[in-house]
């Protein structure tokens, strides 16, 4: 692993957030810098034509937040990402890559001449076959990304989707069979999580904005005040006599309802496994009582991430920081990535 300190950084459809860690030993880490802020609205993907102001931005959070590295490693959209398990015979991992190269265009919606793919053996057994875990994005969307690091005067080590940054960061390599949750402002990532490798990712179109949506319909609020008592009040029982929680229930329980779907897909594929805990990151996993939310529709053990558990920090960034960990789970994760 390079000695080196990187950037993580994690530019998402609201919010900026960067990142950056030096390595002290195997996996343990020393916080050189962490700083957000807004983005241009729809991050990336609804910039494609006029990248200016990301360039602006992204270069403007290296200056406020003091960071000296110039090496980044930085996430694609998840919605924007195509994953597949793909099962094959018994194959080296030349023939896996060969035999892809034939079969990829069967496996993801984009043609393969304007795509940018890559693979992962998740596990191989010498009698069932092999299976693969094919990733796959948009050439122009790889290239907008590359241009705004680039134009911001950075040095681009790797791309990554948000879901394998996450599980680097929040999932230990000893941990049983997680599924991590990470919900966003737009879109909910779920991803399991095997001996700390990503193995299967889906996304879903409800997330934090439906939350905000649905209190302002049932409480008569507008965006700001909506925003505002869901983060004051959480997914209390009690506080304000309940009624954010039932507000949100609807929303609340379409995201359990895909938790389950996601397991329950993954455990007809492998049968003698089961998935143990569920791992919440991303800005509402801060909300207060949210745990106790999901993990009673679930049946599941149910905790709130922390990416910072192998990262040392001075007591003012503790403090600085404290409250922020699933906010920050795929920037650390980035910085953390071995080049």
């Amino acid at each position: 692993m390079s000695a080196q300190p990187q950037l993580g950084i994690d530019i998402g459809s609201t919010s900026i957030k960067l990142v950056e860690l030096a390595p002290l030993g195997k996996n343990t880490f020393k916080l050189l810098a962490a700083a957000s802020m807004p983005s241009p609205v729809g991050g990336v993907n609804k910039n494609l034509t006029n990248l200016g102001p990301l360039v602006a931005a992204v270069a403007r959070l290296i200056k406020e937040s003091g960071a000296r590295s110039r090496r980044v490693v930085a996430a694609l959209p998840e919605e924007q990402i195509s994953s597949h398990i793909v099962e094959m015979p018994v194959l080296t991992d030349a023939e896996v890559e060969q035999a892809l190269q034939w079969q990829v265009e069967q496996y993801i919606p984009i043609p393969q001449d304007q795509a940018i793919w890559s693979h992962k053996v998740i596990s191989r057994n010498n009698t069932g076959g092999v299976e693969v875990l094919l990733v796959a994005a948009a050439k122009n969307l790889v290239e907008a990304y590359r241009h705004v690091f680039e134009q911001a005067g950075l040095e681009v080590l790797a791309l990554e989707t948000e879901l394998m940054a996450t599980a680097r960061a929040e999932v230990k390599l000893d941990s049983p069979l997680t599924v991590v949750v990470d919900i966003g402002s737009s879109s909910t990532d779920l991803g399991v999580v095997r001996g700390g490798e990503l193995i299967f990712a889906r996304t879903i179109p409800t997330a934090g904005e439906a939350f905000t949506r649905s209190i302002e319909s049932s409480l008569g609020l507008d965006t700001a005040q909506a925003q505002q008592y869901l983060h004051t009040y959480g997914l209390s029982p009690t506080q304000l006599d309940g009624k954010i929680l039932e507000a949100v229930k609807p929303i609340l329980s379409v995201i359990t309802g895909e938790i389950k779907k996601t397991i329950d897909f993954y455990i007809s594929k492998h049968a003698g496994e089961n998935v143990k805990q569920i791992i919440l990151s991303g800005g509402i996993a801060t909300l207060g009582d949210i745990v106790g939310a999901i993990s009673s529709q679930l049946n599941l053990e149910t905790i709130v991430g922390d990416p910072f558990v192998a990262v040392r920090m001075d007591e003012a960034q503790k403090k600085a920081l404290i409250g922020t960990g699933p906010f920050y789970a795929v920037a650390v994760g980035l910085a953390e990535r071995e080049i």
